[in-house]
Order: structure tokens, then sequence, then C-alpha cells
């Protein structure tokens, strides 16, 4: 597998943003659950797609508490 770095980097700081809104146990199960708050699209994909923009979004939203982890 090629990964490409800058993209891994951009997961990685993600993640560590993530990590700050939600327990770090509950991230990787976060990203992989289906969302009410993404038109029950999985974080992941959403990443994979290039939705960034959207999740840091939806973390700012859930990290003032105006959404729901699910």
């Amino acid at each position: 597998m090629n990964i490409d770095p800058a993209k891994l980097i951009v997961f990685v700081n993600f993640v560590n943003e993530c990590c700050a809104v939600m327990d770090d146990d509950y991230v990787s199960t976060w990203l992989q659950t289906p969302n009410s708050n993404l038109n029950m699209d999985k974080p992941i994909d959403l990443f994979s797609q290039g939705e960034v923009e959207r999740l840091h979004r939806l973390l700012y939203f859930i990290e003032i508490d105006e959404a729901d982890l699910v």
C-alpha cells in the first residue's frame, strides 16, 4: 500500500483533534460508526473523500455541545 505522507499527516492531526473533544478510546469507534449529523455517513469515509472541513465543523459543534457524537 502506498500512502501519501501529506494525507497521513492530515489524518493524524484530525485524530488528535478528535481526541481533544472525545475520549481517546472512543475515537476509532466514532470514526467507523454512521453518524446522524453526517446523514448516516461514517466520518472515516468522509475523510477519505476529502470532506475534512465538514468533519472539523462537526467536531466544533460536538465540543460546544451543539451536536452529539452519534
